[in-house]
């Protein structure tokens, strides 16, 4: 299986243009040889969240799972479709970020995106809240597997 892995700082130029790193075109193509990518707001984090056709397969399998009508399907729907658009990527393996997307994950235009593989999507940030992001991340994940894998650190309120 292959994955998004890694992390890459990128330029955005003044047009809101930013190079997707070349390992991840790569991997795209061969997931999906007609190119493009999905991309959207993080519901989760101030950053952009993206990926292949697959990546929106796996989000539309979700919904699916809920029955027609079911509040949580319908919450799905509306909270996440929406919001993702379909991108092609140039002739420099480019893709124009939206200022929705720009203004949703702090990015500047121009300025820099720090790109973050996270097995089958990958995510776009602005550098300091990447920073900020990984670093809690490594301390918790440390922290996790000094306890042998509980999130209990022992500590109490």
């Amino acid at each position: 299986m292959e994955l998004f892995l890694s992390t890459f700082k990128n330029r955005i130029d003044a047009k809101g243009r930013v190079s997707v790193p070349a390992p991840y075109r790569a991997l795209l193509t061969r997931r999906q040889p007609e190119g493009g990518l999905i991309l959207g707001p993080d519901i989760s984090a101030p950053a952009l969240v993206a990926g292949g056709r697959d990546y929106l397969d796996g989000v539309n399998r979700r919904i699916d799972e809920l029955p027609d009508l079911h509040p949580e399907r319908e919450m799905l729907i509306d909270g996440l479709l929406p919001f993702l658009s379909e991108l092609n990527l140039d002739q420099e393996g480019r893709i124009q970020l939206q200022p929705q997307f720009l203004d949703h994950a702090g990015l500047a235009s121009p300025g820099e995106a720090v790109f973050v593989g996270r097995r089958h999507s990958f995510q776009i940030w602005e550098p300091k809240a990447w920073e900020a992001r990984a670093s809690e991340a490594r301390a918790k994940a440390a922290a996790w597997l000094r306890n042998g894998g509980s999130s209990d650190t022992g500590t109490k309120a």
